[in-house]
């Protein structure tokens, strides 16, 4: 039986590629890079986007199919695979995730996707394309997802206007409505599917609990629990895609997992979600919307 593949949804700097590495581990799952496959109607258009911006969108894309098709993540067989998708600019995003379903058998396809939840078009598409995919949306603190981002923006020459409010002038960079754009996104999809197709996770209890997680997540999965499976998968360093690639497709991962590709147990402080926001001094607090969803999420 061809199992569906889980798609592991949130937005970049949760640590969604790092829990797709993490159940990439499990013998019964094969991870793959970020593959941004609903980005456009079809891989031409996709890599239109790509070529917008230096051809990043499409690094692990290219990681993936040079690793599955061709053997290797060297430069010349991500050229191959560049040449494969060429040949298939006319596909839809979802044929090319049946392939890759389709070659990974019996296992399970696990990717991570942190471009699905900024438009509801990427979720429509999907699920119009692919209806029976499973959604693990992962989901983080806004005050700690906001202030991590916020550091990680500080002294970029561009900044994505997702990350903007443009209520202000000049725009202000306020990662907080990206935290509630992304994850009402995917909540709004989530809310039509079945359970076993949609599960929320905090990314807190992961951190803090990865046993009992990772367990829950097997049983929800349908897979093992077996204590050997728990301890393969908190050892996300063993992924094949734990790492840069070669110099034409480096990246298709968040640069956090790339950079330190393990896992690591831990607590963390606990955030609030009053007070004045530390990327905006002047501003009081987060907008009633984001404190309506974080509030919705058990979040204090």
């Amino acid at each position: 039986m061809i199992e569906s593949p889980l798609l592991i949804v949130a937005p970049p700097g949760a640590h969604a590629s790092r829990l797709a590495a993490m159940l990439g581990q499990h013998s019964h799952a094969q991870d793959l890079p970020e593959l941004s496959l609903f980005m456009a109607k079809t891989v031409g258009g996709l890599g239109e986007i790509s070529a917008l911006s230096d051809g990043v969108t499409t690094h692990g894309l290219r990681r993936a199919i040079a690793a599955v098709h061709f053997g290797s993540q060297q430069d010349a067989a991500i050229a191959d695979a560049e040449r494969w998708l060429a040949r298939r600019s006319d596909w839809q995003g979802s044929m090319v995730l049946s392939e890759f379903v389709q070659r990974l058998a019996p296992k399970t396809l696990v990717s991570a996707d942190t471009a699905l939840g900024w438009r509801p078009d990427f979720l429509d598409r999907l699920l119009d394309e692919l209806p029976d995919v499973r959604l693990l949306h992962l989901i983080e603190h806004p005050r700690r997802w906001c202030r991590e981002t916020a550091t990680a923006l500080e002294g970029r020459l561009f900044v994505a206007p997702d990350y903007k409010d443009y209520a202000v002038a000049p725009p202000a960079v306020d990662p907080q409505l990206a935290w509630l754009r992304v994850h009402s996104n995917i909540a709004d999809a989530g809310q039509w599917l079945p359970d076993t197709q949609y599960r929320l996770l905090n990314v807190e209890a992961l951190l803090a609990r990865p046993d009992a997680t990772l367990t829950e997540l097997c049983q929800w999965l349908g897979w093992s629990a077996a204590e050997s499976e728990i301890n393969a998968m908190q050892r996300p360093e063993f992924s094949a895609f734990a790492g840069l690639g070669p110099s034409s497709a480096l990246y298709g991962a968040d640069e956090s997992f790339l950079a330190d590709p393990g896992f690591v147990r831990r607590l963390r402080s606990t955030d609030s979600l009053q007070g004045a926001l530390e990327w905006r001094p002047e501003v009081a607090g987060f907008a009633p919307e984001v404190l309506s969803l974080a509030e919705r999420y058990h979040y204090r």
